[in-house]
């Protein structure tokens, strides 16, 4: 039998919030804006997106510029409405502000009775 994606040795492994992500492969960029892995590395060598390289030789790209790409995604005419909508949708949740832990709040005023 076969094992799952992510699996190893059994084990599913967990997955990490695009939210609390500090670097990106092409894949998991590729996976985010529903586009190809080779549409990355080609914008990669274009120049539309700054990664570094690995001692491996794979792509690794950083959450800043993941986001600063994201943004000149949702404004470009000339991207596909697919990888529009993903690209939005995407830096959307990447930017969203935590919101604070309810009930943390201190109410002030006087009690009604």
């Amino acid at each position: 039998m076969g094992t799952r994606a992510g699996a190893i040795g059994g084990r599913v492994m967990p997955k990490i919030r695009v939210e609390d992500r500090t670097k990106f492969s092409t894949g998991h960029l590729a996976a985010l804006i529903q586009a190809s892995r080779t549409t990355i590395v080609r914008w990669i060598e274009e120049g539309r997106l700054r990664a570094r390289r690995t001692v491996g030789g794979w792509y690794v790209i950083p959450r800043d510029e993941v986001i600063n790409f994201l943004w000149d995604l949702s404004f470009s005419k000339e991207t596909p409405l697919r990888i529009w909508r993903a690209a939005t949708l995407a830096y959307e949740e990447m930017t969203k502000t935590k919101p604070e832990a309810a009930g943390k709040a201190k109410k002030t005023g006087k009690r009604k009775k």
